[in-house]
């Protein structure tokens, strides 16, 4: 393929992606949206690194050190979000609306007992 004809390609693609990107953040696709999106990223990128790094025209190292880091990436958003996922909802940091209370402290409205000042006397 002829060098201008691949700028034409890869760049129509990356517009094609951006706006598709664009238009389904604007609907609420709930849990799906941050997977399309993540996905649609890491076509983005591909299609930045194969072809602006030129790393289809070079062998070994630049790739492996590009899909370490890819998978490094992956791996740590990875874990964000099963961590964000398995958060207890008390621990949840409040937003507009009022945090849930514990059960056990829904009566009582206190949530730890007052602390006393330490005594002046020694050990």
């Amino acid at each position: 393929m002829a060098g201008t004809a691949r700028v034409l390609l890869v760049g129509v693609g990356l517009l094609a992606f951006t706006t598709l990107s664009f238009l389904l953040a604007r609907h609420h696709l709930e849990r799906w949206g941050l997977v399309l999106a993540l996905a649609i990223a890491a076509i983005k990128v591909g299609l930045i690194a194969s072809f602006y790094m030129h790393l289809l025209e070079r062998p070994g190292g630049p790739r492996l050190v590009f899909a370490t880091s890819f998978i490094f990436v992956i791996i740590l958003v990875g874990l964000v979000l099963l961590e964000a996922g398995d958060r207890a909802r008390p621990t949840m940091p409040p937003g507009p609306f009022q945090p849930l209370l514990l059960p056990a402290l829904r009566d009582t409205r206190q949530v730890a007992p007052p602390r006393e000042p330490p005594s002046e006397r020694g050990p």
